[in-house]
């Protein structure tokens, strides 16, 4: 799974009626005695395109229709896309009864009456981890199976670095001793992203919205105040340096790490087969440096498998998604992807010191709001590209904080 920017749609306000589903339990009833619905031929799911998660979903769906008759019909959708392919596809019958989406785009899904909520027992609840639950948690209801929990971390290659530098300080250090820019030779690589420099953002007191008690309050934003300036300043150090490449993607720091020209990079753990396959015994990851003194933040997201709310047959679709996130196949998607499953039992399970890093940042992860004024916050990209060319940080700031503003009273 690859972090992707740009979710610039406008807001929709309308909320529409959550329909309730109750889905079955496998192992006290068989799915037709405690069906209420007819059993339909075929269910249609639509796959974010990446090939792990395609491969995951294909020998799963295959034992469901094995298991049940229900034929199961994937359609590759990219995730950015799907809320607003559905929108348009389900009215005319032809979306899918489940699709794929990140906690932070929840409120979306929820605004524009996308998705029904899911009624769990307390037996499949404990079967997810905490964080996950409340990630799909809306007003006091469950949308959706969480798929996936993660952050992103540390990488470092060995052969480089003997160890990871502690503090953002030693980061700099590190990157002015080995970086050649001239060679594509770097010591540190970040993508210039609002999902990874908000540790630079937090750090240093920035926020998104003030909370309390849970609820956000979307007029207060810290984006643009004193901290998430000198975060930002601190991060600009290493561009106006050039030590760090004005023109980054997560695409380039991916190749450039995995053919071993960089000592440390920033990602999450959906990359850890890549870099394994690339690097092998020198591969290690650890947690992110501090900074500003300070243990650094880092977003953490949950992705969630969606009942449509313009499925035919919502518990059937509830049940195949429960399916998808049991622990079998939670155990199946971890081993194809990488990505580690908010599933307790699997989380306790893993021993590999590939995953040290990761399990050491969870902690000090904060989680990303879920509702729909998110959706307008990943303008920030537009400022950072900006500041990453020489652009003043203040100024940047000011300008797309004031933009975010707008959008949000726009919709009021």
């Amino acid at each position: 799974m690859k972090i992707k920017k740009v979710w610039g749609l406008l807001l929709v306000v309308v909320i529409a009626v959550a329909l309730a589903a109750c889905a079955p339990e496998r192992e006290e009833v068989s799915q037709e005695e405690n069906q209420s619905e007819e059993k339909p031929e075929q269910l249609k799911v639509w796959v974010n395109d990446e090939e792990e998660a395609i491969e995951a979903a294909e020998e799963m769906f295959s034992n469901y229709t094995e298991e049940t008759g229900i034929e199961i019909i994937l359609e590759k959708v990219p995730m950015p896309d799907q809320l607003q392919k559905l929108s348009l596809a389900g009215p005319t019958g032809d979306g899918p009864d489940l699709f794929f989406q990140p906690q932070d785009r929840l409120g979306d899904v929820i605004a524009q009456g996308l998705a029904v909520p899911v009624e769990y027992t307390e037996e499949e609840l404990t079967g997810y981890s905490e964080a996950a639950i409340e990630a799909f948690t809306y007003e006091g209801e469950l949308y959706g199976s969480p798929v996936t929990i993660d952050t992103y971390f540390v990488y470092y290659n060995k052969s480089l670095v003997d160890a990871p530098p502690e503090t953002i300080e030693e980061v700099y250090e590190l990157s002015q001793e080995l970086t050649e820019a001239d060679k594509d030779q770097y010591g540190f690589l970040v993508s210039p992203e609002f999902y990874y420099l908000y540790s630079f953002i937090n750090a240093y007191g920035g926020y998104i919205f003030g909370e309390e008690d849970g609820v956000y309050d979307t007029s207060d934003i810290g984006l643009d105040n004193a901290g998430s300036i000198a975060g930002l300043e601190e991060y600009k150090k290493f561009i106006d340096e050039g030590i760090l490449p004005k023109s980054l993607t997560v695409d380039v720091i991916d190749g450039l790490f995995t053919e071993g020209k960089v000592g440390m990079a920033i990602s999450g753990p959906w990359n850890i087969p890549v870099y394994q396959e690339a690097l092998g015994e020198d591969l290690a990851t650890a947690p992110l440096p501090k900074i500003n003194g300070e243990v650094a933040p880092s977003f953490v997201g949950v992705k969630a498998w969606l009942v449509s709310s313009y499925s035919e047959y919502p518990e059937w679709a509830i049940d195949l998604a429960k399916y998808m996130t049991n622990d079998e196949n939670s155990q199946l998607y971890y081993d194809l992807t990488g990505e580690v499953p908010p599933r307790p039992e699997i989380l306790d399970s893993i021993e590999d010191p590939i995953y040290d890093g990761y399990t050491a940042q969870i902690p000090n992860g904060t989680s990303m709001p879920n509702i729909p004024e998110m959706s307008v916050v990943w303008d920030m990209d537009d400022a950072i590209e900006l500041i990453v060319n020489g652009g003043d940080v203040e100024d940047n700031l000011q300008d797309v904080v004031n933009n975010i503003k707008e959008k949000i009273q726009l919709s009021e």
